[in-house]
């Protein structure tokens, strides 16, 4: 099953996501506030965040599993149309799986009765502890169209080396984009399907997890992929 909400036309505003929300958890009777976050909360600061920092936010959906309650975010970024060319963009997604659902519903502590019977969940150190959410959100920078034509392998190590120099200057550290190159082999001619860099970011929600930060580098990297147009052949 998937909400999807469909990004906001030219004239529009930048996000319609009001229009379409995700769908909220229903309340237990008698169940008290957690500090837990849901899956609800991390999307929609998700997306405030991306919107705050200037991206254009659109086609973004809400997967989930019925049987199991898992939970899939995704949604599309861009920048805005003042910015060209807006053929590049990044795919942005996470994983919110059924563990954590279980969680964010019936609270810290409940997921101990999964394991245990009635007396030993009393008595279990789960109860006295807050279980900590990881979730892993991924990033597809798409840095050109499918379709080119490869004379020589020895191009895709210099295309590899190039993005990776490029967009290492919106990342700090050691923790770089990976290069990721799709090819097809038709016959005697191989053909590039695939041009991308991915990265990704571990929220452990120990504390508040910095979205603007990460919003930010992605605004940094989508500004400098455009560069790539006159350097690379797709």
């Amino acid at each position: 099953m998937v909400a999807r909400c469909a990004g906001a036309g030219a004239g529009s505003s930048r996000r319609r996501l009001a229009e379409h929300p995700a769908p909220e958890p229903a309340e237990q009777p008698g169940q008290e506030g957690s500090s837990f976050p849901s899956y609800e909360e991390v999307s929609a600061d998700l997306v405030e965040a991306l919107d705050g920092v200037g991206l254009f936010v659109e086609d973004v959906r809400h997967h989930i599993e019925p049987s199991v309650g898992e939970r899939r975010f995704e949604c599309t970024i861009r920048l805005t149309s003042g910015e060209p060319p807006s053929r590049y963009h990044v795919h942005l997604s996470f994983l919110w799986d059924a563990l954590l659902t279980y969680i964010a519903a019936y609270g810290p502590g409940s997921d101990c009765e999964l394991y245990h019977d009635d007396e030993e969940a009393q008595s279990c150190p789960h109860q006295q502890l807050t279980p900590q959410p990881f979730v892993e959100l991924e990033a597809e920078f798409v840095l050109g169209d499918g379709g080119y034509e490869l004379h020589e392998m020895a191009e895709v190590s210099g295309w590899v080396e190039m993005v990776q120099g490029l967009l290492g200057k919106a990342f700090t550290g050691d923790d770089k984009p990976s290069v990721h190159v799709g090819i097809a082999s038709l016959g005697a001619t191989t053909l590039v399907e695939k041009f991308t860099a991915e990265h990704s970011w571990l929220l452990d929600f120990e504390r508040p997890p910095d979205l603007a930060s990460i919003a930010r580098q992605i605004q940094a990297a989508l500004r400098l992929v455009p560069q790539l147009a006159d350097r690379l052949p797709i």
